[in-house]
């Protein structure tokens, strides 16, 4: 297909209807067409009525976040940052897993938005999180600027009145950037962490003292959630292998209802007893894979 034949509202409107499928040749269109699309693209991400939208419909917000993110220019920050707010709203990984990555290159111009995410302790701890790992992203191609950011999560990180969950993910954040200012406080947190568990085994940690010795002798910092190549989602082999994995996730759903059905069927339903504790899908796999839970065992 010649998309560069395609007027504006033809290309805007495939970002609505190609699902995860919309081709590299399309996107690079739209980002040679930034000039003019920035506008449209804001307009798609700015807008909740666009998060919850059904499928194909849905998934216009994953590209235009995508595409905003590859312009990356000032004009960009605003929708940028509302997008941070509604992946998070909306339970969209597709985009906040992206974002600490696009807005590294977005870089200084969205500094003073993401700061006043980061430490607003009115907003969900979601929100706070991404803003503060795309915080940590911008320092990669600005150093002059980590004093600054640094400075601003070891005072969330070290904060009492911070909420737990805020503190362990950013600590997690200065792990990843071996901040050697905050080794003490880090280790004294993972100290903690181990003592929280010993008293409950459901307790999620973050992560242990013992941790933190491993982080700091790592050869080199843990930068690859913050480094992501988010346009290789539209990549041919991405794009295949996506549908294949959907391909098999409806296989397997179909063959556990119709195993259900045949439980059922043969000997009445059973009272369900939890064999392990309950996991939100939010959470961290307890797997250990890095992903969240839903979307790796869940």
């Amino acid at each position: 297909m010649d998309y560069q034949a395609m007027n504006d509202k033809e290309l805007i409107a495939l970002l609505f209807t190609e699902e995860d499928r919309l081709p590299r040749a399309a996107v690079d269109e739209c980002i040679r067409r930034a000039d003019r699309f920035v506008e449209p693209l804001a307009d798609i991400v700015s807008q909740q009525k666009y998060w919850q939208e059904v499928l194909p419909f849905w998934w216009a917000v994953v590209h235009a976040t995508f595409i905003l993110g590859a312009i990356a220019t000032r004009e960009t920050v605003e929708p940028l940052l509302k997008a941070l707010q509604f992946s998070a709203d909306f339970d969209c990984d597709w985009v906040a897993e992206a974002l600490a990555s696009i807005f590294g290159k977005v870089g200084v111009p969205a500094l003073e938005g993401l700061k006043a995410i980061a430490v607003d302790q009115n907003r969900e701890w979601y929100p706070r999180v991404g803003a503060i790992g795309s915080l940590a992203a911008i320092t990669i191609a600005n150093p002059e600027v980590e004093d600054e950011v640094f400075g601003l999560l070891g005072s969330i990180f070290t904060g009492e009145e911070e909420p737990w969950d805020v503190r362990q993910s950013t600590g997690n954040t200065l792990l990843d950037y071996q901040r050697e200012e905050f080794k003490a406080a880090l280790f004294s947190f993972g100290q903690k962490e181990r003592e929280l568990r010993k008293k409950d085994l459901f307790y999620f940690a973050a992560f242990y003292d013992d941790d933190v010795e491993r982080a700091f002798k790592a050869p080199e910092k843990n930068l690859w959630h913050y480094t992501q190549d988010w346009l290789s989602f539209y990549d041919q082999d991405e794009i295949r292998e996506r549908q294949e994995r959907w391909r098999e996730e409806d296989r397997r759903r179909r063959r556990q209802e119709q195993k259900v059905r045949e439980k059922i069927l043969h000997a009445g339903p059973e009272p369900f007893v939890r064999e392990t504790p309950k996991v939100g899908r939010n959470e961290p796999c307890p797997c250990g894979s890095g992903k969240k839970f839903k979307k790796c065992c869940g």
